[in-house]
């Protein structure tokens, strides 16, 4: 082989594209896409360039199923837990990552159990989670105290002390649904709470989707109890979540949901170098990676032992803590499901905070499940 050939072929670079999810907030924009990080991945792999683009919120769901539908993932892309992923994974679009994981054994126990099992479809691993969120009840000390409350440790519990402030005239759940999705995260909850684990898998599932557990049903009464009681304010329709939390951390609200879930890289099925591919994902999930991510942006990692007190608040590292122990966590109802099934899973709860029905809410639900279910076969 001539020399300049040999050259030419030897110092041949290897490109991974990579697609995130753009942030809302700067600091995030910068560790995603920030050239250090890249270039110290880059410095580390001298024969590897990785080309980056952010992407908003909602138009990374829009351009990924375009991308996938032409065979044309990025080599790298962002996908929240649920069927979000499981919809790549199903097609055979993304890269079984297991056989990596049972070769670095020490890597895939490195992260949070609950949050790594989210990636998890028909028991093969196919992405890693980078960011975490626990569910928690956030609740005003402040309040607490000037009202004589001890922190509820059952439901019971609860929903006395929203009793009790609501009879002194204090609003007692922060909560605000006029962009509708901040109803799933409680409606996913009681999922979990009163559906078992098979059903809302086979329910979860486009292909097979029924929701015709009486579980389903009582989840949303449950919600709708809240609304209905009194405990969530008034006008919950029109009201902002960003305006309410913020209500919240001045004091003028009583508690706020903290809900949970993953937030992944995934690697396309037809990405050219694989290996590489994985290697940067080891790097950007890295202990020492992770522990920058969480103290230079606030946002949770999801190793084990990467929330402490030094990167982080003492709550939320105390949280997390307890979190070590999780084996499954639900994830954000309308990234579980199919989009369509997600749609009028909001619609209808929007409905239901005016008046509308469990069973007619959960009769919705059903008649789109099915509809996505007769699609899919």
């Amino acid at each position: 082989m001539p020399l300049e050939e040999r050259e030419e072929r030897d110092y041949e670079k290897k490109v991974l594209t990579v697609v995130m999810m753009m942030a809302m907030t700067v600091s995030l924009i910068a560790w995603c896409g920030g050239k250090e990080k890249e270039a110290d991945f880059e410095d580390a792999h001298p024969d590897v360039d990785i080309e980056y683009e952010n992407t908003s919120v909602q138009a990374i769901k829009e351009k990924l199923s375009v991308l996938a539908a032409g065979g044309d993932l990025p080599d790298i892309f962002f996908a929240w837990g649920g069927e979000c992923l499981n919809r790549f994974s199903r097609a055979g679009r993304t890269l079984d990552l297991t056989p990596y994981m049972e070769d670095d054994p020490e890597w895939r126990d490195s992260f949070l159990p609950s949050f790594l099992s989210s990636s998890v479809y028909d028991g093969k691993n196919y992405a890693v989670p980078y960011r975490s969120s626990v569910l928690y009840m956030l609740y005003s000390k402040q309040v607490f105290a000037d009202n004589n409350l001890d922190v509820p440790e059952t439901w019971d519990e609860f929903i006395d002390v929203c009793e009790r402030l609501k009879a002194n005239e204090v609003a007692p759940i922060a909560f605000g649904n006029s962009d509708k999705w901040y109803t799933m995260w409680y409606v996913g909850q009681f999922n979990a709470n009163y559906v078992d684990a098979g059903t809302r898998t086979s329910d979860y599932n486009p292909e097979s989707g029924a929701f015709t557990d009486p579980g389903y049903t009582k989840a949303v009464q449950t919600f709708l109890d809240l609304n209905d009681k009194g405990y969530l304010g008034t006008n919950v329709n029109s009201q902002d979540y960003y305006q309410v939390r913020e209500e919240f951390a001045s004091g003028d609200e009583t508690s706020s949901i903290v809900t949970g879930g993953s937030e992944n890289y995934a690697v396309s099925a037809e990405c050219k170098h694989p290996d590489e591919a994985v290697a940067f994902l080891k790097f950007m999930t890295s202990k020492e990676q992770a522990l920058k991510q969480t103290k230079e942006t606030g946002l949770p990692n999801a190793l084990i032992g990467g929330i402490t007190e030094d990167n982080s608040d003492p709550v939320i590292a105390a949280a997390y803590e307890t979190a070590e122990d999780y084996t499954a966590i639900a994830e954000w109802l309308d990234q579980c499901v199919d989009g369509n099934v997600a749609n009028t899973y909001m619609a209808s709860l929007q409905e239901g905070l005016d008046g509308k029905t469990a069973e007619d809410i959960i009769a919705d639900v059903q008649k789109a499940a099915k509809e996505v279910a007769e699609a899919n076969k």
